[in-house]
């Protein structure tokens, strides 16, 4: 007896549903990003601590994000998504019920291993679900998760502080998280395996990572400083979580630019990745300059879409330094260095600005742009050397 193949509007329903649970998981991202600056004054929390509140979701990306992939591999994707989005919504219950700081962050690192568990197991079943002609879409699909998700999470938490206390608003969180759960049960109802041996990826890979690092300690920094930013040069605390909020979906016009740049070969490449880190890092310090609110929210939605070229090329990139090896190992290994630039950018760049100041976040963030170009350059280079050294021991 032929099983008939699932219709192709059935196939996306549950690939938009997979990107659906990834933006939520996103959005917890986002959320406290938004409301750090009212739990701030409302616990008594530093700049510091309110920036680690924001940043701890990435605690175990930047800790376990190779080992979690191996375990993964062994429970399966479809498992390892359903528990994923249980311990977001198990977290974001108890994020709404506390009322003290150590609940709070103990809450967000629960979160924390839900996020993990959802952006490894997510784009491995979409891999699976789609048809082999259309991986290539739902993987870009995918890949806009983060930006929408922390838009997302910015703005309606913005909107609920409106309505309500902070509290109110985790609560809204909470029972998207429910209805998430109960949608991830109708998830593909297939468990992806995966090898769990893996070789420890080439130095082109560990360059190109390291220089990941840079940009996202400095980037995701800044977008979850923003907010106070704007807060302390006039605007309200709603209308600076909009602000950041647009300013985090203007990446996905970063994205557009990169991929019409990797289309146009290597000298295009060049010049896209050095326009998408040099120019914030120049846009930075006119905006940590201070100004009229309009105008410093004009500076910083440039920002964020001119920077949304760097990373989106970093992604294109590195297949191409791994494509003989491990591929699991290096996707890994950017997991390692994307979580872990996360959780350190927010406080970084919250104890500069509480010791030196606001402009001298903008000199830090033009110093960590150079590192990032740099290394990611020497990974290139590194990657050509290597692809010419193969080829003459072919020969």
């Amino acid at each position: 007896m032929n099983i008939p193949a699932p219709r192709l509007d059935t196939i996306w329903r549950h690939i938009i549903l997979l990107w659906l649970i990834g933006v939520l998981a996103a959005a917890e991202l986002g959320k406290f990003a938004s409301l750090a600056p009212v739990i701030r004054e409302d616990l008594g929390l530093s700049l510091v601590q309110a920036g680690w509140l924001v940043s701890l979701i990435e605690t175990g990306g930047a800790t376990l994000g190779l080992i979690a992939g191996l375990l993964i591999g062994r429970l399966g994707s479809r498992k390892a998504l359903i528990i994923g989005v249980t311990l977001l919504t198990v977290a974001g219950i108890a994020e709404a019920l506390s009322s003290s700081v150590m609940p709070l962050f103990a809450a967000r690192i629960v979160e924390s291993a839900g996020y993990l568990l959802i952006v490894i197991a997510a784009p491995s079943l979409i891999t699976h679900v789609a048809r082999p002609q259309d991986q290539a879409h739902a993987l870009t699909l995918w890949s806009t998760f983060v930006p929408a998700g922390f838009a997302i999470g910015m703005i309606l938490s913005g909107i609920a502080l409106t309505l309500s206390h902070w509290t109110g608003a985790l609560w809204l969180w909470a029972v998207v998280a429910v209805i998430a759960l109960i949608a991830a049960w109708r998830s593909p109802p297939v468990e992806v395996k995966t090898d769990t041996k893996f070789s420890l990826p080439v130095p082109a890979v560990w360059l190109l990572c390291g220089g990941f690092g840079f940009y996202t300690t400095l980037f995701v920094g800044l977008i979850a400083m923003f907010p106070a930013f704007l807060i302390a040069h006039g605007l309200t605390p709603t209308a600076a979580a909009t602000v950041t909020g647009i300013a985090s979906a203007a990446t996905l016009g970063g994205a557009w630019v990169a991929g019409q740049a990797l289309h146009r070969g290597e000298r295009a490449r060049w010049i896209a990745l050095g326009v998408g880190l040099l120019i914030p890092a120049a846009l930075s310090l006119l905006i940590f300059a201070g100004g009229h609110p309009l105008w410093l929210a004009v500076l910083i939605v440039a920002l964020n879409a001119v920077s949304g070229i760097a990373s989106s090329i970093v992604f294109a990139r590195l297949p191409k330094m791994s494509v003989v090896f491990d591929a699991a190992a290096a996707n890994g290994v950017l997991t390692q260095f994307g979580a872990g630039g996360s959780l350190i950018g927010p406080p970084l760049l919250a104890f500069i600005a509480g010791h030196w100041g606001w402009s001298a976040v903008g000199i830090a963030v033009v110093v960590g742009s150079f590192c990032a170009l740099g290394l990611m350059v020497l990974a290139e280079r590194t990657a050509k050397r290597q692809a010419t050294s193969s080829t003459s021991n072919a020969a």
